[in-house]
């Protein structure tokens, strides 16, 4: 009998199709399992972060301290002759530092935080109430000004009102269910915070060394050039998000401060509330103010619509302060990006993240901007152009 020859030709081809026909089957059922993969892929990164939280919170809060630190660390300095770095003066900048800022956080969360809860549940008991008033004085307005006779208000607005104080309703019981299932799983989130504060207090501590084994580490991974860019990407994103969120944030208390006076003196039972409500939202760029105003005018409109119209007034015109002087004083030209790419960087950072990307997003595009411009010279100077 003879033997066949062994063509390594036909072995390829058949190998090549039996990798094609599986890759097919396997992308097939892919997609027609794609929902369950989701929910598994979703289930996993929520128990990875779920194990990494306290590590996670650690991290953020020794990012966000760090430059108090650093601020405190040069006023201990001058009170300590030793140069150079100081282990207890180091111990003794973190701790001022800790007391300072959680114990604010306490004193807000123990007198500010049940006078909101109580607002927001006095808003929506007293909301039916306010409805009608509100019916009773747009009816007397209409009627005075001779236009009920030509629009039948009355009829429109009672036929809309139980649907509206039955969808309200609806929204207390789902804040209120959404209260109790936090309150539920506080224990746990508070046993991660402390654990972050320990991890956040050692990375403080060694920052510096925590600093160098990282970089060591990029260098170690990737070629030099490589890892000089890296570097560089982080010193970058480091300066942008450090310079724009600290100062945000000082803005954005400073407004609420301000706003906060200015409903007292307007005589508004839900000042603090509102005062809230415009701080939180100033932290978001350009769309931020518009974003705050609207619902402190909606719940001063169930008080009375005059009183809604000098709040209106008076936001607006806190706003063109912010705007005009105290932003400008604190921020300065914080990201160097015009309106026009600031408003780019908010609209896709919410489609793509929501309030997180409306947050990060006008940062996060000023660095990129900031690469892609240096890209752009470096090639224009390799042609000889600029």
């Amino acid at each position: 009998m003879k033997k066949v020859p062994w063509d390594t030709n036909y072995f390829k081809i058949s190998f090549y199709a039996f990798l094609v026909l599986a890759m097919t089957v396997l992308f097939e059922k892919i997609i027609g399992n794609i929902d369950i993969i989701s929910n598994y892929i979703s289930l996993f990164f929520k128990e990875v972060f779920s194990i990494l939280s306290p590590f996670i919170y650690g991290f953020f809060i020794a990012y966000i301290l760090s430059p108090a630190i650093n601020k405190v660390e040069k006023w201990l300095q001058i009170l300590d002759k030793r140069k150079g770095y100081s282990r207890l003066r180091r111990i003794l900048s973190i701790l001022i530092v800790y007391v300072t800022v959680f114990g604010f956080l306490s004193l807000t969360f123990i007198y500010v935080i049940p006078q909101i809860s109580q607002s927001i549940i006095d808003l929506f008991q007293k909301l039916p109430e306010n409805l009608i008033i509100l019916e009773n004085e747009l009816e007397n307005f209409l009627s005075n000004s001779g236009y009920l006779e030509y629009y039948d208000f009355k009829s429109i607005f009672d036929n809309n009102i139980n649907s509206l104080i039955q969808q309200s309703s609806l929204v207390f019981n789902r804040i209120f269910t959404y209260i109790i299932n936090s309150a539920l799983g506080i224990t746990s989130s508070l046993l991660n915070l402390l654990l972050g504060l320990m991890i956040g207090f050692y990375l403080l501590n060694e920052k510096e060394k925590f600093i160098e084994k990282l970089k060591n580490f990029i260098y170690a991974l990737f070629k030099v050039k490589t890892a000089d860019k890296i570097i560089e990407i982080a010193k970058e994103s480091h300066y942008m998000f450090n310079r724009f969120f600290v100062g945000k944030f000082i803005d954005s208390f400073i407004m609420g401060v301000l706003c906060f006076i200015g409903m007292l003196f307007l005589k508004n039972p839900y000042a603090l509330l509102i005062s809230v409500i415009v701080g939180i939202t100033n932290m978001i760029p350009y769309f931020g103010p518009f974003i705050g105003a609207i619902p402190a005018v909606l719940i001063t409109l169930f008080i009375s619509p005059i009183k809604a119209l000098w709040v209106s007034l008076f936001i607006f015109a806190l706003q063109q302060f912010d705007g005009i002087i105290l932003g400008p004083k604190i921020l300065g030209d914080s990201t160097g990006l015009s309106p026009f790419w600031v408003i780019f960087a908010i609209i896709v950072g919410g489609a793509l993240f929501g309030v997180l990307g409306m947050l990060i997003g006008v940062p996060a595009f000023a660095v990129f901007r900031s690469l892609f411009n240096k890209w752009i010279e470096k090639r224009l100077n390799k042609k000889g152009i600029n």
